[in-house]
């Protein structure tokens, strides 16, 4: 049986998908559209709470967290997985997009050092 590619993390996504949104073609340049989104969402899930990630892949070092911010277990936990991936992490809140708080982000690498520390 082959190893889970994802046995080396706290957490696994349950979905992954790959999106492209455009629109709103620019009359002035032929062909060229006034957005192009193109990136990864991740579905994770933890008893009965589901929480997204999503990764621009015009952004190799940024991730972003969807919904609202809990600090809860689920969250610490795909914080984990998108920290060993990705350098900035960030979560939707009130204001947009905000880096994630340091208290939590502290917390965070803690964790993943831990876990590190004990699979290595």
């Amino acid at each position: 049986m082959a190893a889970s590619p994802y046995e080396q993390d706290v957490i696994a996504p349950v979905a992954i998908y790959h999106r492209v949104e455009f629109g709103d073609p620019d009359p002035n340049l032929p062909g060229q559209f006034g957005y192009f989104y193109n990136y990864i969402d991740y579905d994770f899930t933890l008893g009965d709470r589901t929480l997204s990630a999503r990764h621009y892949l015009d952004e190799p070092q940024r991730a972003l967290l969807l919904g609202t911010p809990v600090e809860d277990e689920l969250t610490f936990l795909v914080l984990q997985f998108l920290l060993m991936r990705y350098d900035t992490l960030e979560w939707l809140g009130r204001d947009g997009y905000v880096k994630v708080p340091k208290p939590v982000m502290n917390a965070v690498r803690e964790r993943l050092d831990l876990h590190l520390a004990r699979s290595g």
